[in-house]
């Protein structure tokens, strides 16, 4: 029988009884994590994965070997991810020729950030105003709010990355960084299956495309050739659907940045998921307490009948984590959001690249109307979700917050996630790295989110009624 080709989880696993295994594993390593209640059986954990990964991310940062069990997961991760049969990271050792490269020059040019919100474009020091609003309404975090206010307020006038070079695997994904990247002067190197389309600046791109999933050893070369004068700035974007697709193509890229080292990589950004179990800061914590003692009548109605459930976080008063899971993006996309984005972030932004600190940028992204939430459910809840206070954003303004976001990571030595940051210690470290939410305000509720979703779903379909046929045709 043929070897399967590309990333691939080992022993015939799938994303779902990869993660269950992993976590009762862990759970038997560390016994601080017995709150976890992982259960034994397959079923049981796939029928409640979001319930058990959120108790058992509650249970890891409450522990005082909160990194220690992260590195075990990234370990175990690594340890099943194979590529032509092989160890994925072994595999990578193995030399390929970089592929032939096409280079597209640009002028040097000066970005002014620019934020649609609400029918409005922010440009400037009015993005200011844009990103008070977001935290008066609890839709981002004090820390993304300071973070975003130190970035605009030092390129309002104009920002200019013509010195800075940037790797971008998944540059093409509907969110990705790269428009903003280029309008400012950086030169990317374009890593993604499809060919840039009418964008300009300084671009390096490859003939055919480059396809991290089935060829990470030529993603790998085409990084080190494009590092040549230095280390780089790499971005870890691409997406896949679907086949436990979204944990390989994770992981594949994760093995790159590790195989590529610290003569290559010079920073490492990438978006986590609103509905991953997101630990929550003081103000989300304070804010779902209230909401909780005063819901709106009719939330009280939905709370009594149990379309809406609490809690709507776990853990200890001091580490709690927001219940944000949502049981239709499937038990593979959470592996690959938990094991191969959140916890794998917080091991390299405490350890580094083969011992030497790299700046890491991981920051939580706003619930987005993007194609991958085309499903009706979705679309449904996205218009009765402004009735709990949450927002969903157009592609469009999340590009422009989270790139927002990640430039102040990479130019603040004082960022969270930068290199140059003393803590003091690495639990000190892994919990600010996880501090910059831009959560739509799926993270101050005090209910769980998926049911938050589920009754925003009916209450769409009162204003929508044409969106049940439509899943009815589908």
């Amino acid at each position: 029988m043929a070897t399967p080709a590309g990333v691939q989880l080992g022993s015939g696993e799938t994303g779902s009884s990869f993660l269950h295994r992993v976590l009762l594993d862990a759970m038997a390593r560390f016994p601080e994590l017995a709150a976890a209640q992982v259960p034994a059986d397959p079923k049981r954990f796939k029928d409640g994965f979001g319930d058990v990964v959120t108790r058992f991310e509650a249970a890891r940062v409450a522990s005082v070997r909160r990194v220690e069990v992260a590195r075990h997961l990234v370990q175990a991760t690594n340890a099943a991810l194979l590529l032509d049969g092989v160890p994925l990271l072994a595999a990578l050792e193995e030399p390929a020729a970089p592929p032939l490269a096409e280079v597209r020059t640009g002028g040097t040019r000066r970005w002014v950030p620019e934020v649609p919100l609400d029918g409005r474009v922010y440009r400037g020091r009015e993005v200011l105003e844009a990103i008070a609003q977001l935290k008066d309404a609890h839709h981002l975090t004090h820390a993304a709010h300071q973070a975003l206010t130190w970035v605009v307020e030092r390129s309002a006038d104009g920002l200019d990355l013509s010195g800075h070079r940037f790797a971008v695997i998944g540059a093409g994904a509907e969110l990705s960084p790269v428009p903003v990247l280029l309008a400012a002067g950086a030169t990317v190197r374009w890593l993604d299956v499809k060919a840039p389309g009418g964008l300009e600046g300084s671009l390096v791109t490859t003939r055919g495309g480059d396809d991290v999933l089935n060829h990470p050893r030529a993603v790998l070369a085409a990084l080190k050739e494009f590092a040549e004068d230095g280390p780089v700035h790499v971005g870890l974007f691409a997406y896949a659907p679907g086949a436990g697709r979204e944990l390989r193509l994770a992981a594949g890229m994760d093995a790159v940045v590790h195989s590529a080292g610290p003569g290559v990589v010079k920073t490492v950004s990438l978006y986590v998921s609103p509905t991953s179990p997101g630990e929550l800061q003081p103000e989300d914590l304070d804010t779902a307490s209230l909401r909780a003692a005063a819901p709106a009548w009719w939330q009280r109605g939905f709370a009594a009948a149990r379309a809406l459930k609490g809690p709507g976080s776990y853990g200890q008063p001091h580490a709690q984590v927001a219940r944000g899971a949502i049981s239709l993006q499937g038990a593979a996309y959470q592996a690959a959001q938990y094991l191969t984005k959140l916890v794998s972030s917080e091991v390299l932004a405490v350890d580094g690249l083969a011992g030497r600190p790299v700046t890491v940028s991981a920051n939580v992204a706003g619930i987005t109307e993007t194609r991958s939430l085309s499903h009706p459910l979705f679309q449904a809840a996205f218009r009765g979700a402004p009735a709990f206070g949450v927002r969903i954003f157009r592609p469009e303004t999340t590009r422009a917050l989270s790139a927002l976001l990640m430039l102040h990571d990479l130019l603040n030595p004082d960022a969270p996630g930068s290199s140059a940051r003393a803590f003091e210690s690495e639990a000190h470290r892994a919990r600010a790295l996880r501090s910059q939410q831009i959560h739509g305000g799926a993270y101050s509720l005090p209910w769980q989110f998926e049911s938050a979703v589920r009754t925003a779903a009916v209450m769409g379909l009162g204003k929508r009624p044409d969106l049940l046929f439509r899943r009815a045709k589908a």
